[in-house]
């Protein structure tokens, strides 16, 4: 088992800033990348201040595969999301965790010291069957 845990975040904007600015608090976490539409995307900007790969392609992202443990999905796109998956069973990427919006927002709740769960920005976003 490694010591630090490899991280890419698809969605640089009101969900994956935030989570972004938490996780690079810690050294044991590596950010592989981060991906948005919008190349001025607050994430995306501060991902490459940082020295951290962007792209404005989230597939590209994806297809670093067996270098992520945890891929942080919060685009809000669910048709990406099938997209992901099917490239994950194409290439037979067992190791990659998707983290979708649920998760991130209570992540970042307790990062943060919340009294209640940050909203959803996605709420059509159900999550695993999406």
């Amino acid at each position: 088992m490694s010591d630090k845990i490899s991280v890419a975040i698809i969605g640089g904007g009101r969900t994956g800033t935030p989570l972004l600015k938490e996780l690079l608090k810690y050294a044991y976490v590596e950010i592989v990348g981060v991906a948005d539409l919008d190349s001025n995307a607050e994430g995306i900007k501060l991902a490459a201040a940082k020295g951290i790969f962007t792209t404005t392609d989230p597939m590209e992202l994806v297809m670093k595969g067996g270098g992520i443990d945890i891929l942080v999905e919060v685009s809000g796109d669910n048709k990406l999301k099938k997209s992901i998956k099917s490239e994950f069973e194409r290439s037979g990427n067992t190791r990659t965790i998707i983290m979708h919006d649920l998760i991130a927002r209570l992540f970042i709740s307790v990062c943060t010291q919340q009294q209640q769960l940050i909203p959803s920005l996605h709420p059509q976003d159900v999550g695993v069957g999406s």
